[in-house]
């Protein structure tokens, strides 16, 4: 307070007195500056974190890169990482001039796990209601439920759930299927900023081949989609981010869905769908669009764009997958929920071979399982399978290994969403999103494991016991 300052200066004058007036105000005010940038270089100096330990990460898929001394320096408040040291040995480190966190042994960092799909207001029934066909399975479990969401309590106690669910699996970034709901979906984006975990809110768009009470008429529904972007974007969030959500073919009018590309267009938003996903989906595109298939649908709408993550394509043929990949969008591979609902084994090799971008979602809950490591595990899974049984049709000789299923939750995770340039890795410049992992939590280690076999068995064997501490954009998420 200035009166305190004031007290301050007469007292140092009377004390220093026989210095003389002018040098005793001056001493004082340059004793008073330095103390002041002192101040602010600690402050500064709080704002900086350093990790420290052996640091995993995948930059190319199919490999991992282990760090066994490593130090990641990051800002907090911008969330920012700004040294990647690979050996810490060699950098000098002032420890009163830099907080570090040194990491116990066996402990590494990994970064943060991106689902690429997942539907948060069915987290409310995921482990049940895998006993239908898709189109039954929405009628009978998925459209009552989601309904439930416009009671605001309702709305809060599911949306909270899922994402501190998800953030005690790993999950730092998530594109979720919110509901109809311009409330609940509001509520969600805030929600994501009270908890600190990055998201995409996509509030479903359905106009048709819906129950009555849930849907709107197509200009409502464009209506609400560009309430939420700037409800959305208003907050000038670090983490929080719109997506254009269509369900599917089967519920948005063509009317609707170029409604949906124009907006695309007009924000420069998301958007996000279900694609070719199983044999009666594709059925009832046919009866409502005959000779017409999903893919060419939403090219016509303008929603197949660099921003556009679409779910499953387990059905998409290769003239398809072309355009997809000459568009610049995305499939969200959802190897648990397909074995349910998708007739079929998504030829995932195949279509990395044609640089088609490709992220993992758990797909919750037609998959029943919220764990990104049970995606790893099944994604690998997948792929043994379709080269038991289709080993006649299999040309492609790339092997899908935990370590590209690795790459696919985080850095592929990371160029689905086009966000390469902000998550996935620990480059600079980048946002620290990592998970600390111990993985002595609940897996046996012994003596003859290398690194490379400790961090295997994490992937094959880890859950949640295992995520020490989970952070979000240079802030610690997890636990709370």
């Amino acid at each position: 307070p200035l009166w305190y300052r004031t007290n301050l200066v007469a007292k140092y004058i009377i004390e220093n007195s026989t210095l003389g007036w002018h040098s005793s105000v001056s001493n004082f005010f340059f004793i008073l500056v330095e103390h002041q940038l002192c101040e602010k270089y600690q402050e500064k100096m709080k704002q900086l974190q350093c990790i420290r330990g052996c640091v995993i990460q995948s930059v190319k898929l199919g490999s991992i890169e282990i760090h066994k001394d490593a130090l990641i320096k990051f800002d907090v408040e911008t969330g920012k990482i700004l040294e990647f040291i690979h050996d810490a040995s060699a950098r000098p480190i002032d420890p009163d001039a830099e907080e570090i966190i040194h990491l116990k042994p066996l402990e590494f960092i990994v970064p943060g796990f991106i689902d690429t799909h997942i539907h948060a207001p069915q987290y409310a029934f995921m482990g049940t209601a895998t006993d239908r066909p898709l189109m039954e399975w929405l009628d009978k479990y998925t459209f009552p439920v989601e309904q439930s969401f416009e009671d605001l309590t309702v709305a809060t106690k599911g949306y909270s759930a899922v994402i501190e669910r998800a953030l005690s699996e790993g999950i730092t970034t998530a594109m979720y299927f919110a509901t109809i709901h311009i409330e609940a979906s509001e509520l969600f984006a805030d929600l994501l900023e009270k908890y600190g975990q990055r998201g995409f809110v996509g509030m479903v768009s359905m106009d048709r081949n819906s129950p009555q009470e849930y849907h709107h008429s197509t200009a409502k529904c464009l209506e609400l989609a560009e309430r939420l972007i700037h409800y959305i974007q208003s907050k000038k969030s670090q983490i929080v981010l719109p997506v254009l959500t269509p369900r599917f073919i089967p519920t948005c009018t063509p009317e609707l869905l170029e409604g949906l590309g124009q907006l695309a267009q007009q924000y420069d938003v998301h958007v996000q769908s279900h694609i070719a996903e199983s044999h009666d989906e594709e059925a009832f595109v046919e009866q409502l669009h005959p000779g017409s298939r999903d893919c060419e649908l939403f090219d016509k709408a303008g929603l197949l764009t660099r921003k556009t993550c679409m779910a499953h394509g387990v059905h998409l043929n290769s003239d398809e997958l072309q355009l997809i990949q000459s568009r610049g969008s995305a499939l969200a591979h959802c190897p648990l929920s397909n074995f349910f609902f998708a007739n079929g084994v998504l030829p995932l090799s195949d279509i990395l071979e044609k640089k088609v971008k490709v992220g993992l979602g758990t797909d919750v809950a037609g998959g029943y399982n919220i764990s990104m490591l049970s995606a790893m595990r099944t994604t690998v899974l997948a792929h043994k399978a379709r080269l038991i049984y289709e080993k006649a049709s299999c040309t492609n000789t790339m092997d899908i290994d935990y370590k590209t299923a690795f790459w696919l939750a985080t850095l592929g995770g990371a160029r689905a969403l086009e966000l390469e340039d902000k998550i996935g890795s620990f480059a600079i410049g980048k946002s620290f999103d990592a998970l600390v992992i111990d993985p002595t939590a609940q897996i046996d280690i012994f003596p003859r494991d290398t690194l490379d076999d400790v961090f295997q068995k994490f992937i094959n064997l880890g859950d949640s016991r295992n995520m020490k501490s989970v952070w979000v954009n240079g802030k610690k998420v997890y636990p709370r």
